[in-house]
């Protein structure tokens, strides 16, 4: 996706302004699919949110990745950075007695922790490194840790609601739609208009091999000045989910506090799973009935391991 390179330069960077934000979302409009899918279970809460026109906003935690939403920043000590290393160590008069040398040994050594026990004990540079190993797995334990619980507790910051843009992806209607015997939602954002929170609120999912890195927020030296920047944490996921081919719903920075339904537009179509039971179906087509909704069922091809869309 290459526009969102530019739509990420413009929300996501360090710094941006409303001019910026505004160019942003036309841009993000542009490329919104006309159709966005929400897979569903047939439960009371699912039937509910249809006959309501609503959707659910969850916390992250309830997600079946652990990762999701997660990030990484770095610590202001941190064993192996040999510059964090030597800072504590003056501030606790560590290297007074030290060269040039020696102080440039710590630099470029692998573990400038343990060189720096292994230095500071000159008469007895084995003790000195044994320190300096059990200190480094606890700084970095602590470290490891820190980084964990402030990730975790973040995590609350945001309410979502997930969405593909598949309605025919097999894995999909197995996780998330009861293993075809649920149904499927479309909703067209587009006729809402990109001014509407709703539609500016909405990202596609990007899938990477690195966790996002949060250190401009959190780390030791802090350089983000824009509220929407962590939004980003919500957004990445492992690349091993791209099938799903999701956008997201995200409201962050505790705007929305606590779970709960969100109204949404209405639907273009439901599409029932292709192994629905037949008092699931007749429920749902009665609803939508009353709604004006129209309704599609998904069939298993023969020859094939694709399912198709049938009137």
């Amino acid at each position: 996706m290459e526009w969102f390179k530019k739509y990420k330069e413009l929300v996501f960077s360090e710094r941006t302004s409303v001019d910026k934000i505004d160019k942003a979302i036309s841009l993000k409009y542009e490329h919104l699919p006309r159709k966005l899918y929400k897979y569903r279970s047939v439960n009371e809460y699912s039937l509910k949110n249809l006959e309501e026109g609503s959707i659910w906003l969850s916390d992250p935690k309830s997600f079946n990745d652990p990762y999701d939403c997660s990030f990484h920043h770095e610590v202001e000590l941190d064993s192996d950075n040999a510059d964090s290393v030597l800072s504590r160590a003056h501030e606790h008069s560590l290297i007074s007695e030290l060269t040039t040398e020696q102080i440039q040994s710590i630099r470029e050594s692998d573990n400038p922790t343990v060189k720096l026990l292994e230095l500071s004990y000159p008469d007895r540079p084995d003790y000195g490194r044994t320190c300096g190993k059990a200190l480094s797995h606890v700084m970095k334990e602590r470290a490891n840790a820190l980084v964990r619980e402030t990730s975790e507790g973040f995590k609350q910051m945001f309410k979502i609601c997930c969405f593909s843009e598949n309605p025919k992806s097999i894995l999909m209607w197995s996780h998330y739609a009861d293993y075809h015997k649920g149904f499927c939602i479309g909703y067209n954002f587009h006729e809402l208009g990109n001014g509407d929170v709703r539609t500016r609120s909405i990202y596609p999912v990007i899938y990477s091999d690195e966790m996002f890195d949060a250190t401009g927020v959190f780390g030791p030296h802090k350089s983000v000045d824009n509220i929407l920047y962590l939004n980003q944490a919500a957004l990445m996921k492992s690349t091993e989910w791209s099938y799903e081919k999701e956008w997201r719903l995200v409201f962050g920075n505790m705007l929305i506090q606590k779970e709960m339904s969100y109204r949404m537009p209405k639907p273009k179509h439901v599409i029932l799973g292709a192994r629905i039971s037949a008092d699931n179906e007749y429920t749902i087509r009665k609803i939508c009935e009353r709604k004006n909704i129209e309704v599609l069922k998904l069939q298993m091809k023969h020859n094939q391991f694709v399912l198709d869309i049938q009137q």
